[in-house]
C-alpha cells in the first residue's frame, strides 16, 4: 500500500504524536508498505529539512508559523493525497483532517491521540473552572464535528475513548501505542545493566514539564517518602514551563538534596535512568495524558511503574503486576504507592520483568502494526 500520514507536527518537533507516527512508518516500512509523511515545518528555530528520508519513508515539512500549538500552512493542497491507498491523520489538532474528510478519493483514517484541554492551572496559578468548562466543550465540538467525517477512527485505548467527548460518540477502531524495546537492548548490554545496577531508593520522571504532567504532586509527595526512605533520590528528566515553578516547590518544602532535573536525555541516557531507578513515576493529572508511552519505555527496561488513575493512562499496566495505580491530584496516595515499591525491591524487579513481557506481547509494534494493516484494508474496502 501507499500511506500518507497528515501530523501537524513532525520531528524535530518532539513529543509523543510525533513518536507515534514515526514508529508506526518505520514499522510499516519494514512490513513493505510505501510511506510520506506530510507535516508542518514548526518550530522554525530547528531549521529542519523541507524534505528527506527517515528510516526509510519520506517527510515533507511544509513552510508554517505556530498560533497557539495549532500550525498554519497556506502550502496544503489536497492534489498532495492523490495516489495514496490510505491517508491515515492524526488529531487533536484538526487542521489536516479538516481538509480531507470527505473530500478525496482514498479513505481517510484519524488517530484521535487526546482531547484538547485547558490546563487546571499554569505556573502555579489555578485556571478559573468556568473557563476551562466552556473552553473545552467549545473544543470538543469542533474537534468532533471534523473527526466523525473520517472513514475510521483510531483510538489507543477503550478506557480513553469510553471518557472522550469526541471518541465515545463516534465509532472507532482500538490499537494500542507500541514500543520499539528491541532498540533498547544493545545499550542494555553495553552500559552492562542488571538487576545489579538497580539503585534500590532512585525513582524517575520521564516527561514535558508541564501543568498536565503533575509533576508538582510528586515533589509534593517527596516530603511524606523521605521520613521512611531519607536516601529518596528523584530524577526529573525534561524540559518546560513549569520548572521555574518547580523549583520553587523543591525549594519549599526543603528537598533539594533529594531531586535532580537532567533536561531532555539522549536516548542512552535515557535507557540508563529508566533500567537503573527502582521505579518510574507519571503522575499526570489530566486527559490530555491519553496513554503514556513513557511507561512502556519504563517497562521495556524492565522498571516498575506508578502510574495515574486517569483514562487511557490506567489501562497500560496490570495493576499490582507490572506496578500500581494512584489517584490524581493525591501526593498522600502518590508517596504511598511509591513506597509500596520502595519497601520491596525484589517485588519491584518482578514488576519490571513481568513489564517487560507486556512489551513483547501487548506492546509489540509487529503485532499492533499488522492490525493498523487491518483496519486499512477493511476501510479501503469499504470505500470502493
Amino acid at each position: 500500500m501507499k500511506i500518507l500520514m497528515l501530523t501537524p507536527f513532525f520531528y524535530p518537533h518532539t513529543g509523543g504524536t510525533e513518536k507515534y507516527v514515526k514508529d508506526l512508518s518505520t514499522e510499516l516500512v519494514k512490513k513493505g508498505h510505501e510511506v510520506t509523511v506530510i507535516s508542518n515545518n514548526v518550530p522554525r528555530s530547528k531549521n529542519a529539512p523541507a524534505e528527506e528520508m527517515m528510516n526509510g519513508f519520506k517527510v515533507i515539512r511544509l513552510p508554517a508559523i505556530d498560533v497557539a500549538y495549532c500550525p498554519v500552512t497556506a502550502s496544503f493542497r489536497r492534489e498532495m493525497c492523490e495516489g495514496f491507498d490510505i491517508v491515515h491523520c492524526h488529531a487533536p489538532a484538526v487542521s489536516f483532517v479538516r481538509a480531507v474528510a470527505g473530500k478525496i478519493k482514498a479513505p481517510v483514517m484519524v488517530t484521535f491521540h487526546c482531547d484538547v484541554l485547558m490546563f487546571d492551572k499554569f505556573i502555579g496559578v489555578p485556571i478559573p473552572g468556568f473557563l476551562k468548562s466552556a473552553f473545552n466543550s467549545l473544543m470538543s465540538a469542533h474537534a468532533k464535528f471534523f473527526v466523525k467525517r473520517a472513514d475510521g477512527v483510531l483510538a489507543t485505548s477503550e478506557s480513553y475513548a469510553a471518557g472522550s467527548p469526541v471518541l465515545r460518540s463516534v465509532p472507532h477502531y482500538v490499537a494500542p501505542i507500541g514500543v520499539h524495546y528491541e532498540n533498547f537492548d544493545p545499550i542494555i548490554e553495553k552500559l552492562k545493566i542488571s538487576e545489579k545496577t538497580k539503585n534500590k531508593n532512585q525513582i524517575v520522571f520521564v516527561g514535558r514539564l508541564a501543568a498536565n504532567k503533575g509533576v508538582d504532586y510528586l515533589i509534593r509527595a517527596i516530603p511524606l517518602i523521605i521520613r521512611k526512605f531519607p536516601k529518596l533520590k528523584v530524577l526529573i528528566c525534561g524540559e518546560g514551563e513549569e520548572k521555574p515553578h518547580l523549583e520553587s516547590l523543591i525549594k519549599r518544602f526543603g528537598v533539594a538534596d533529594n531531586v535532580e532535573f537532567h533536561g531532555v536525555l539522549t536516548l542512552e541516557k535515557l535507557v540508563e535512568y529508566y533500567s537503573n531507578s527502582i521505579c518510574f513515576v507519571l503522575p499526570s493529572i489530566n486527559s490530555l495524558e491519553a496513554f503514556g508511552i513513557v511507561q512502556l519505555e519504563a517497562m521495556a527496561c524492565r522498571t516498575a511503574v506508578v502510574a495515574s488513575n486517569i483514562r487511557g493512562v490506567n489501562s497500560v499496566i496490570d495493576q499490582g503486576k507490572a506496578g500500581y495505580i494512584a489517584e490524581p491530584f493525591d501526593p498522600k496516595d502518590l508517596a504511598e504507592k511509591i513506597m509500596k515499591v520502595l519497601s520491596d525491591p525484589k517485588a519491584a524487579i518482578e514488576m519490571g520483568k513481568y513489564g517487560r513481557k507486556m512489551c513483547e506481547d501487548k506492546y509489540n509494534w509487529d503485532v499492533i502494526t499488522d492490525r493498523i494493516i487491518g483496519f486499512y484494508q477493511e476501510m479501503i474496502e469499504k470505500k470502493k
